[in-house]
């Protein structure tokens, strides 16, 4: 019987084990926390309470692996929203113009996702969860790694073998340590610190004074602030403030007001204004961009892959973290269905996928980094001259959509990792972003 494990319950974690369900006779998720039994907050995802956009690629992929996904959040909550006509979205330059597609996305809070997929694999045969249950270290058998040792809270220490284990723990991986101790060298990492901020709190409203969504960009040279009222399941919105270059929202009720009247527009301080606080203001700061170069190595052991937080974590204010865990998800499908016996999943086979998400990630890694290298406070290496004229040409492209909604709807579907970038390059979106002001 063919087994495989999956480290870290989070949504990375969840649709990896059940891509692996279509390939493994048995799948084992490792959850560190005690999971709660609804939609609810858990230590190990402390930023759980603040906004998670499931971008339209995102949404679409998740829907392949759960059929019936819209339907039964729809029924939770969830709203299906357009993306340019139930959202106003305030750019550097302009206000986008909100007009009617089939750019359509699920809106709901990262709890009630989680825990809907959480369910849904427990339904299904060959799936088992074992929370509260820490991986301690890898087993490994000459080059290949045949297992993980654990450590239950209430149980205690003992090993479990798999023919494939997937770390998907997130920015707190100790993939990196690991490896060092098995001898595969130093694994390299790439940060980018633009010194984010943010502080949520979660509102209820009047069903009858529905509150849209609103997108506040933050704009270089004139402030670092900016927010997101982002609509959830039951009559609640979450409202997230941010600021770049340490400029950060305070959790006191009257500052974080304050924060929301100094926005470039009053559109989240009028909706705060009219809604009910559930919560606490909750803050979080650990925003940086983090890439792990796992596709770098020379060799890596066989058995052993690693997604999602775990080799990438962007700064969340841009969305990008649960559709590129999605991407990975999929493409570790990809290449296990091209893989003809799981003895053939070799160290090449490791590496090889590797270096196929390295290349998934790259444009959102492009895109989130470009975007934080507009403040000079940034850390990091700086982008090549290729990426910056990229960045550039991206910008007037913005621009130019302001006022065309062809090119905002190709723009929102690159953004939203649903269309290639060269789509920006047609002759008609060329030849109306040259026309506009640099910078």
């Amino acid at each position: 019987m063919s087994q495989a494990i999956v480290i870290g319950g989070s949504i990375a974690g969840l649709l990896t084990a059940r891509v692996l369900l279509d390939h493994y006779d048995h799948v084992i998720l490792l959850e560190r926390d005690q999971l709660p039994d609804g939609p609810e907050v858990r230590p190990g995802v402390p930023q759980a309470q603040h906004v998670h956009a499931l971008l339209l690629q995102g949404y679409h992929l998740v829907e392949s692996l759960f059929p019936n996904l819209t339907d039964d959040l729809i029924a939770q909550g969830a709203q299906l929203l357009d993306w340019t006509n139930d959202w106003k979205f305030l750019t550097m330059w302009a206000w986008m113009p909100q007009h009617k597609s089939n750019l359509k996305g699920l809106i709901c809070s990262r709890l009630l996702l989680e825990w809907y997929l959480r369910q849904q694999l427990l339904q299904r045969s060959g799936f088992s969860l074992k929370a509260q249950t820490c991986a301690q270290s890898l087993i490994r058998d000459r080059d290949r790694i045949t297992g993980v040792v654990i450590d239950h809270k209430v149980n205690g220490p003992t090993t479990l073998q798999a023919d494939l284990v997937v770390d998907a723990s997130g920015r707190r991986s100790q993939l990196p340590e690991w490896l060092m101790e098995l001898g595969y060298g130093p694994v390299e990492t790439s940060a980018v610190n633009s010194f984010l901020g943010y502080a949520s709190r979660w509102y209820e409203y009047a069903p009858e004074d529905a509150i849209e969504g609103v997108i506040i960009a933050s704009k270089p040279g004139t402030t670092r602030r900016g927010g997101v009222v982002y609509p959830v399941e039951g009559n609640r919105c979450v409202i997230t403030l941010s600021g770049f270059e340490k400029d950060y929202p305070s959790n006191q009720e009257d500052e974080f007001l304050e924060f929301a009247k100094s926005l470039r527009d009053p559109s989240i301080y009028h909706a705060i204004q009219r809604a009910q606080p559930l919560s606490p203001i909750y803050c979080y700061r650990n925003t940086a961009n983090c890439l792990r170069h796992y596709e770098k190595l020379k060799t890596m052991p066989a058995g052993l892959v690693t997604l999602g937080d775990a080799v990438c974590a962007f700064n969340p204010s841009y969305g990008q973290g649960m559709t590129v865990a999605s991407l990975g998800a999929i493409l570790l499908g990809d290449c296990l269905d091209d893989s003809s016996t799981k003895e053939s999943l070799n160290s090449k086979f490791s590496l090889q996928f590797q270096r196929k998400l390295a290349k998934v990630i790259e444009m959102p890694w492009m895109m989130a980094t470009g975007e934080d290298f507009r403040w000079k406070m940034t850390t990091g290496d700086r982008p090549d001259w290729l990426t910056r004229k990229t960045q550039g040409y991206f910008d007037r492209v913005v621009q130019a959509a302001n006022a065309d909604i062809k090119i905002y709807d190709d723009f929102l579907q690159v953004a939203h990792m649903a269309k290639s970038p060269s789509v920006l390059f047609h002759p008609r979106t060329l030849w109306k972003a040259l026309a506009q002001s640099p910078g």
